[in-house]
């Protein structure tokens, strides 16, 4: 009973075809967290700080996978939020991705983190998208993990960026650091590349892409592959 009220609210708000977006993305690889440190020490007082707990679901048979897509469930601080992502579409240091994104109720969230409420029940538009276009009836969890996400805006020529620096703990204990920068569009990639290699020589980080995404090193880290 409560999995169909909360389908008939969030069916009530949806738009009638996918909001299908381009998201473009630079990431770099901190390495360690001596380099984390060098970073926000030199960025200063952070504008925001999340915690983001993060699980990524596919079919038993992994559908979405092998079709280049990723279902992701993440709980913040206010909200949660159901995206499917597409894999990297350009090489280079920027990833660009489809993605489909619908905001839920954090507890919504929680519920299904946990194991307490059927994800495929929800129909919004990721999960409408899945269900439409590969015939996804039923999900599991794959990996589960926490990140630790802060934002600190960063002026480039005359261009504010928001930079988003994480703290990543995987389920088998260890950590890793990254900067992601989020971009409108492609054409003022190699600027923001130019600033960004300034920015880690001047504090001796190694300029490093991040050429796996979380979910990927995910996978890894829990032995699946």
């Amino acid at each position: 009973m409560v999995a169909c009220l909360r389908t008939i609210r969030y069916n009530s708000f949806m738009p009638q075809q996918p909001n299908i977006t381009r998201e473009i993305e630079i990431k770099l690889d901190l390495a360690s967290f001596t380099n984390y440190l060098k970073l926000l020490g030199f960025l200063g007082q952070i504008e925001h700080q999340e915690n983001q707990q993060n699980s990524f679901f596919d079919t038993p048979d992994g559908k979405l996978a092998k079709a280049g897509w990723a279902l992701r469930v993440r709980a913040e601080k206010k909200q949660g939020l159901v995206t499917i992502k597409s894999i990297p579409a350009k090489p280079g240091l920027a990833v660009i991705r489809q993605e489909i994104e619908t905001v839920i109720p954090k507890r919504d969230a929680i519920d299904i983190l946990n194991g307490q409420m059927d994800l495929m029940s929800l129909e919004i538009m990721p999960i409408d998208y899945i269900k439409n276009n590969f015939g996804v009836k039923q999900v599991e969890g794959l990996v589960k993990f926490d990140n630790l996400r802060q934002k600190k805006l960063f002026k480039i020529e005359d261009s504010n960026y928001m930079l988003e620096i994480d703290k990543t703990e995987f389920s088998d204990g260890s950590n890793d650091y990254e900067l992601e920068l989020e971009l409108s569009d492609t054409g003022r990639i190699d600027d923001v590349e130019v600033a960004l290699r300034r920015l880690f020589s001047q504090l001796d980080i190694p300029f490093v892409r991040q050429t796996e995404s979380k979910f990927a090193r995910a996978l890894k880290k829990a032995g699946i592959h």
